[in-house]
């Protein structure tokens, strides 16, 4: 793997937005490298997607989409947030949350199927929003949440 450590205070330093100049260099250099070392634009990852637990970098702020459209990462857009009943929380258990759970893992996150919500699945749902649907950073598997996974691994299927 290959890591870029992009400069931002954080979350405990007010988060502030990501420079347009600065994420025109993440950009180029992004290119460069999957040019170079002959890399799937979508295995473009964020740290919390690969250390789902221990980061939340970049974060929510993070403008994957404006990455995807110069050719880095892999991006759809979010599904649309509304009232869920159906949706999968922390303590669920079941063949829904099983399904979620193999959907991630499918994605390349690092989780098991074992058909309950823990603190890992939690843990991975997050960085999930956190990448790609960062209106709503919860932890909770809605409606837009799954939508947007979905169509996720139906973009990369087809591409």
């Amino acid at each position: 793997s290959i890591g870029i450590e992009i400069e931002n205070p954080g979350h405990d330093y007010g988060y502030p937005d990501f420079p347009d100049r600065q994420i025109e260099s993440v950009i180029a250099l992004c290119r460069d490298i999957l040019a170079r070392r002959k890399i799937a634009a979508y295995n473009v990852l964020a740290h919390s997607d690969v250390a789902p637990t221990r980061k939340q970098d970049p974060g929510e702020k993070f403008p994957w989409q404006r990455l995807y459209e110069h050719g880095v990462g892999l991006w759809v857009p979010p599904a649309p947030i509304r009232d869920d009943a159906a949706s999968l929380k922390p303590g669920d258990q079941g063949a829904a949350v099983a399904a979620l759970q193999r959907q991630l893992a499918s994605y390349g996150y690092g989780i098991l199927e074992n058909g309950n919500y823990d603190s890992l699945t939690t843990a991975v749902v997050t960085a999930f929003q956190l990448h790609f649907r960062p209106a709503c950073v919860d932890g909770i598997a809605d409606a837009s949440t799954r939508e947007t996974l979905r169509a996720l691994l139906a973009a990369r299927a087809g591409g």
